[in-house]
């Protein structure tokens, strides 16, 4: 077949796999994915794996990717976005083996450059740097795997356009730890080097060599840095959040108060999003109206909150204590980052700013969470979301959040198609948190009950933080059943 008759019947074969997922026909899907491989394995496949992604539920995703094992190349692109459906259906464990098959291959086509002798790798920005979290949370992983000597030696380059990135003052703290280049000649140079000497932080090389799938990554850094007795890698200089301070007094943040900053991720995060997608994206929202007994408790103690976010969150009613930055018009980047540095501790779901408060060492109370893909130091607690039977009304247990099918779950449609509901945390629960959590913070933390990290243990998964005691309590009959 000449090349370009063959293209021609490739590109019609991607329009009819198109058309099938439109109409919803999962079933056709897979089958027609299955038959076009031949065509072209990689281009078919890669579309198959995103349509897939798209309209099939869980179970049958994974059932489809076993079928068409002995058809995946094992490229380094078919690896990387069979890796990204993996993980998007939870098999954690499956995304890393990808992955580490892609960063091997990577490896050895950046062994063959001329310019790899010398330990140049170009960190490969992929989306990261528009976003807030994904930039503090791979960056500061890579940073205290090299800074541990976990990581495998080299000079590091970003590329990074300024009109690529979400927050620039945020990016530009890295810059002790390397090199990052935003324009000129040199950024020209280095994006033109970058396909050839990559690297990729989906999973970054260790210099045992092995490799770790990023938010693998993130809990054994993580975990390591603090066993190691290292403090926060990033930090602000004085006068920078003086002048945040200041701005922050604007809005009635007295400049001498002690606050706790609060972020719940909302709808309005993504926006139009429809069907699958918009389920998906939910599983990490909360209704900040669940959050005013704990703003309460910190006032109560003498404190302030400061509510994160951007203008088209959910407004809240004027109380004592409560600062609602994200309707004010001082709000910007460089003040996002100072009202995260400089709070005592933040309260917040799994959005953003929870790296951007681990990067500067804020203690933060995890809420409204999903099990198994807690991003936390050893300094936070954590209160999941229960997990609920459709069918019977039954709570999971602890091991049974954690474990196969929902280990690493993000997505809702990942609970929603093992008929699964997820029960956000009550007011009492987020209160009594916040208060056991300030206690802790001033010396007065309660017992952890060992029980927690054995259940991890068991599963495979890497604990770091304690579960709130106090939520525990309340909810130990369905965490812990037997105990």
């Amino acid at each position: 077949m000449m090349e370009d008759e063959k293209r021609t019947r490739v590109d019609a074969a991607i329009e009819w796999l198109q058309a099938i997922a439109r109409r919803g026909d999962v079933g056709g899907l897979i089958f027609e994915i299955e038959a076009k491989a031949h065509l072209d394995p990689e281009r078919i496949l890669r579309e198959g794996f995103y349509l897939l992604y798209q309209i099939a539920p869980v179970p049958v995703t994974r059932a489809a990717i076993a079928r068409f094992a002995p058809l995946i190349p094992q490229t380094e692109a078919v690896q990387n976005d069979l890796g990204f459906l993996l993980h998007g259906s939870g098999d954690p464990e499956g995304a890393s083996a990808a992955f580490g098959l892609a960063a091997r291959q990577l490896d050895e086509r950046v062994a063959r450059h001329p310019l790899a002798s010398t330990g140049l790798r170009i960190i490969h920005p992929a989306w990261f740097l528009g976003s807030f979290g994904e930039m503090s949370a791979r960056l500061s992983s890579l940073v205290k795997l090299r800074a541990l000597g976990l990581m495998r030696p080299g000079h590091l380059v970003l590329p990074a356009p300024p009109e690529a990135i979400v927050n620039e003052p945020l990016l530009d703290l890295f810059a002790p730890h390397l090199t990052i280049v935003k324009g000129g000649d040199m950024l020209a140079k280095f994006q033109a080097l970058a396909s050839d000497l990559a690297l990729d932080t989906n999973t970054l090389p260790l210099a045992d060599g092995r490799f770790l799938y990023v938010q693998e990554a993130w809990r054994v850094s993580e975990k390591a840095w603090a066993e190691a007795g290292h403090g926060p890698i990033l930090s602000m200089a004085p006068e920078r959040l003086s002048a945040g301070r200041a701005r922050l007094a604007r809005i009635g943040l007295p400049a001498d108060a002690w606050f706790v900053a609060l972020h719940v991720r909302d709808p309005a995060f993504h926006g139009e999003s429809e069907g699958r997608r918009r389920l998906d994206l939910a599983a990490r929202d909360g209704d900040v109206t669940t959050y005013l007994q704990a703003v309460e408790r910190v006032a109560a103690r003498g404190g302030y909150v400061v509510r994160l976010g951007g203008p088209m969150a959910p407004a809240l009613p004027s109380m004592p204590g409560l600062v609602d930055y994200a309707h004010s018009d001082v709000r910007s980047p460089e003040v996002d980052l100072v009202a995260i540095a400089t709070a005592r501790a933040m309260i917040a779901t799994l959005s953003g700013p929870v790296s951007v408060a681990s990067a500067f060492g804020t203690p933060t109370i995890h809420t409204n969470g999903l099990a198994s893909t807690l991003h936390a130091t050893p300094r936070d607690i954590w209160l999941p979301k229960l997990y609920r039977e459709r069918v019977g009304g039954r709570l999971l247990s602890l091991a049974e959040m954690i474990d196969t099918p929902f280990r690493g779950e993000i997505r809702g449609s990942g609970f929603d198609d093992y008929g699964v509901d997820l029960v956000p945390n009550t007011p009492e629960d987020l209160a009594e948190a916040t208060d056991e959590f300030l206690d802790r913070l001033e010396g007065r933390a309660p017992a952890d009950d060992p029980a927690i990290e054995s259940i991890f243990a068991r599963t495979g998964n890497l604990f770091i933080a304690p579960i709130s005691a106090s939520f525990l309590a309340r909810h130990r009959s369905t965490l812990l059943p037997g105990s």
